[in-house]
């Protein structure tokens, strides 16, 4: 939770900073093979990380307003190997800032087994509302364990 915590106030932080554009601009990038690591798994020790591959969209326009999406898929297990968790995950987070407010959000669901060879599946889902004020106004974060 701490982690995602983190991440999710590293996003906030960079969309708080000024941005000065003369035009809508938009960016994507393709990750590849890369460790993701989603945050904590909350049915078993550690966190989940994600091995694959994902696409990340970001629009800015000259308002300074901000859109990101992310998107990944790909081979998990949990970073505690006392659990054996192994399995395949999709994640999709999302951010929306604008002079008014700062919405964060993501899901995440992963389907797998325990090192005994039980199945697990965990979804993951949370939103983080800021208003105008910079006051959070909607925290919340659920982990379902099946």
């Amino acid at each position: 939770m701490k982690k995602l915590i983190s991440v999710v106030g590293a996003l906030a932080a960079l969309m708080l900073v000024p941005v000065v554009a003369q035009a809508t601009t938009s960016t994507t990038i393709h990750l590849n093979g890369g460790a993701i690591d989603v945050g904590p798994a909350g049915c078993v020790a550690g966190n989940l990380v994600i091995m694959g591959n994902g696409v990340l969209h970001q629009t800015i326009n000259n308002a300074g307003d901000v859109w990101i999406t992310g998107t990944v898929e790909g081979a998990v297990s949990a970073t505690d190997p006392s659990s054996g968790y192994t399995g395949h995950a999709a994640a999709w987070f999302g951010v929306e800032q604008n002079n008014q407010n700062a919405v964060f959000h993501f899901t995440a669901n992963s389907v797998g087994t325990l090192g005994n060879g039980t199945p697990l599946t965990i979804h993951q889902e949370g939103q983080f509302t800021v208003n105008a004020q910079g006051l959070p106004v909607v925290t919340r974060v659920t982990v379902t364990c099946r």
